[in-house]
Formats: structure tokens, C-alpha cells, sequence
């Protein structure tokens, strides 16, 4: 919900969502049960891998994906270079996404070489007003992808290719062509509750999944979507040698030259600063700056200046939402995305940004306040406070909560956190991991700090005496 609150009286408006809400990730490529022994498992953007699933009868879906793709892939199946170009074979799909689709492929010169090859059809954007933008956003994550590439722990992309139909010269697809791996997802090693791994196993995973990490960060890339599920491993057994390598970047973000703003990613995996801002709180221990209180013209006098929205996804609380330039707010130096703490006196925080009428005293004579009413009722002059929320700026220490929650998974076979609340707070159970050696404990320990200043580098994490 959405109150006008500039340039004209204060209005209820039309439904709208927070300014700051969280941004969806792309979608994930399922992956299908197949004939062969390994399927497709990756982001929107990037192929990932081939994942151990066994083998099967396809799925009733699967064949109809296959005879629906056979229409529209065929006149595409041959792309990339023109002196040896890959060749899709159009009936081997291993995987569909809501950004596409991925076959089995290989080289015209070496046919008994396999790879996999994510089909992204860019035709479909044309007719969009935002095709420009929308294709740009593709394109920059496939610049991302090809900027980690060249280390032994992150899958290989062996290129991206535009795709033209004969005579044109306007892409039709986006090819993203990947190294093809017989192996399965660290996630499926672990049965949830069961399963833990063996702590010469963890720290074989560990070590290179924080020197892949590592990579990227000296790249200046932070991946944001690190997890059991998006590493690879390469066999079908988990020993204390088995190769590892880091899968799925539909996320991952360059930070030259800028900060990771938007709050992507799974969120089991997620850091307590981008839960925070997801839910538009203050990170727990955070000392936030306030202002005011500030004296207002009533509404009907005067515009204050500036649009207010609900604060937080459950309905409380409320934030500044866009700065008209010369107005009230502007004079005072209020900021966009500011919580507003008080009205009038009266702390607003935790109260409903709305009335619901399901609500326990809702219907009493004293009924529930709702900050939409203050606002309505606004006919004097008024005073509020604001509180400044961080700057919604994510570093490379993202990663490293996310390798902690990883850590937790592999030596307790349970994930630490249920929900966001514990997430916020650090609340985890450390008694699940007494059996472990003092250094794993140690180490993970660190990675799980709430306050990203406190939790150590990738260079102390491949430096820490339980991966030695």
C-alpha cells in the first residue's frame, strides 16, 4: 500500500509495492528426469552443469518440451564459429528454464565430445518495450560469466554466441555453451536431518569452494547465490579429494566501479544485511542516525513533500517514498527511503500501515490505530521523526555468510536458520556442532557473524587452520 503524499493533499492510493522491495532472481532451469545419467541444473542465465539423477523414462512434460522445442531450434542448431561450430542436437534437452533451454551439443570437428548449451531465444523480447533493456541485462550477465572464467573450481564456459537466422542480421538467440560434467550437487550428498559429511570431506569441499570464491572476488565478482545446491561434484563419490567446482552466476554481480544493491539469491542462504533490507529493518547492533522531529503545514495546506509507503512486507511501519524537489521534506534534508518513527509524538514503528479489520480489537471501541488513519486525520500543523536506514550496499562478505550456512549444512546435515527472523539475529544452534573438531566449529563461527565488518576475508577463510 501507497500513500500520495506529493505535490497534491494526502490521498489513499492504488496498491503499490515498497520502493525498496527485494528483487526476484532469475528463474531456475528445472531439471527433468532423463534417459541419460546426468541432468541439467542451472540459473536463468548461465548453464551451470549436468547433474547426476539417474536414469528413467522421461516425464510425459519432457517429451511435449522436446516436440515443442524441435519447432523452433532446428533452423538454430548450427552456431558460433564459422571454421568449427557447435551443433545442438535438438532432441537431447537437458534441462528448461524460464529463460530457456539447454540440449546436449558438440563441435562439428569433435562429435564425441559433449558439452551443454543454454538456448536463450532473445526473439521473444522484440516485441517488448523494454526488449533493449531486457537483452542488455542478459548480455551483461554473460559478460559477468566469461570474466570468472579460467579457474579449475568454477565451471567452464567454453563461449556465448548471438544466433542469427540465415539473412538477418538481428540475434534470435543467445547461446551459452558449458563444459559438460558427470557429477551431482553437493546438496544431494546431504539428506536434511540425516546426513552429515565427514569433516575431511568438508574440508575438501570448503578449501575449494572458498579458492573458487576467492577467484572471483580478486575479479571483483561476488557470487550471491553460493549453496549446496550450486556446487558441483565431480564423481559420484564425496571423499576428502574429490574435485568441486561452483555453478549457477544468474546472480552473481561485477562490483567494479559500483556495490551490489539488489537483494537476490535464496533466502536460507542470505546475509542478516540483505534480509534487513529485503524486510526495510535496521541490521541488528546497527546505530541508526535520527532526524527530527520536523514541523509540517498540514496536507491541506501545503504538500509535505514526499510519498509514504508500508515500511516492511508484513504491513507495518512506513518509509519515505520519493523526494518532490523544493518541498517541505526537501527543506528539511529528509531522505528517500527514511523510515518515519513518530508522528505527532506517537512512535509508529510497529503499528499497522493499514487497518485490518481481522485483527485481534480491530472491531473494539478503542480499535486498532493504523498509520493511515494518523495521516487522514492530519488537519494541523504536525511534526514527525525519521530514522536513516543503511544504504542498501552489499560487499564480497555476502559470500561469506552464505560459505558459513554452507559449512553448518555439511558438518550437521540440518541448515542453521529457519526463517528471517533467526537470520536478522544470528540465531542458529552451535550445539549441533560439539561433535566436530574445535577448528571447524572455529571457523564456521566466524562466517556466521551478523555484522559483515566482523566476518574474516576469502584470504583468512583459505588461511584458517581447519582447511591447513
Amino acid at each position: 500500500m501507497a500513500l500520495a503524499f506529493v505535490g497534491s493533499p494526502l490521498a489513499a492510493g492504488a496498491h503499490a509495492a515498497p520502493r525498496a522491495a527485494a528483487a526476484a532472481a532469475p528463474a531456475a532451469a528445472s531439471a527433468p528426469s532423463g534417459g541419460s545419467n546426468a541432468a541439467y541444473a542451472g540459473a536463468a542465465l548461465c548453464v551451470g552443469a549436468y547433474l547426476s539423477r539417474g536414469s528413467g523414462t522421461r516425464t510425459k512434460r519432457s517429451s511435449r518440451v522436446v516436440t515443442q522445442a524441435l519447432g523452433s531450434i532446428e533452423q538454430f542448431a548450427t552456431f558460433g564459429p564459422p571454421e568449427d561450430p557447435f551443433q545442438i542436437e535438438v532432441d537431447k534437452v537437458l534441462g528448461v528454464g524460464g529463460q530457456g533451454t539447454v540440449y546436449l551439443c558438440h563441435k562439428r570437428s569433435t562429435p564425441n565430445v559433449k558439452h551443454a548449451v543454454k538456448t536463450i531465444p532473445i526473439w521473444r523480447l522484440l516485441m517488448d518495450p523494454s526488449c533493449d533493456e531486457k537483452i542488455k541485462t542478459i548480455r551483461k550477465e554473460t559478460e559477468v560469466l566469461m570474466k570468472i572464467q579460467g579457474h579449475p573450481n568454477i565451471c567452464e564456459c567454453l563461449g556465448c554466441f548471438d544466433a542469427f537466422r540465415p539473412g538477418t542480421s538481428q540475434a534470435q538467440y543467445i547461446m551459452i555453451v558449458m563444459e559438460l560434467i558427470d557429477g551431482g550437487e553437493l546438496a544431494g550428498f546431504i539428506k536434511d536431518g540425516q546426513n552429515s559429511l565427514p569433516e575431511d570431506a568438508v574440508k575438501n569441499v570448503t578449501k575449494q569452494c572458498a579458492a573458487g570464491l576467492k577467484f572471483m572476488h580478486d575479479k571483483d565478482v561476488v557470487h550471491r547465490d553460493f549453496k549446496a545446491e550450486n556446487v558441483l561434484v565431480c564423481g559420484q563419490q564425496l571423499t576428502g579429494s574429490t574435485p568441486v567446482k561452483l555453478i549457477d552466476f544468474g546472480v552473481a554481480k561485477s562490483l567494479t566501479g559500483t556495490m551490489a544493491r539488489s537483494c537476490v539469491g535464496t533466502t536460507e542462504i542470505m546475509a542478516p544485511e540483505l534480509v534487513s533490507a529485503k524486510l526495510m529493518i535496521a541490521p541488528k547492533g546497527a546505530q541508526m542516525m535520527k532526524h527530527g522531529p520536523y514541523t509540517f503545514q498540514p496536507p491541506q495546506q501545503a504538500s509535505p513533500g514526499f510519498g509514504i509507503v508500508t515500511q516492511r512486507p508484513d504491513g507495518k511501519g512506513a518509509m519515505v517514498n520519493g523526494i518532490e524537489p523544493g518541498g517541505q521534506a526537501a527543506g528539511f534534508g529528509v531522505g528517500d527511503g527514511w523510515a518515519i518513527s513518530a508522528i505527532n509524538g506517537t512512535e509508529i514503528l510497529e503499528m499497522p500501515f493499514v487497518k485490518d479489520f481481522n485483527e485481534l480489537g480491530a472491531g473494539t471501541k478503542g480499535g486498532v490505530t493504523a498509520i493511515a488513519e494518523i495521516l487522514g486525520g492530519l488537519s494541523q500543523p504536525f511534526t514527525m521523526e525519521f530514522v536513516e536506514l543503511p544504504k542498501r550496499e552489499f560487499s564480497k562478505a555476502v559470500d561469506l555468510w552464505s560459505l558459513g550456512v554452507t559449512m553448518y549444512v555439511m558438518l550437521t546435515g540440518q541448515k542453521p536458520f529457519k526463517d528471517e527472523e533467526q537470520i536478522v539475529e544470528g540465531e542458529y544452534n552451535p550445539a549441533l556442532l560439539s561433535a566436530c573438531s574445535p577448528q571447524a566449529q572455529d571457523l564456521v563461527r566466524s562466517l556466521l557473524k551478523v555484522n559483515p565488518m566482523e566476518r574474516p576475508t576469502i584470504e583468512q577463510v583459505l588461511a584458517h587452520p581447519f582447511l591447513q
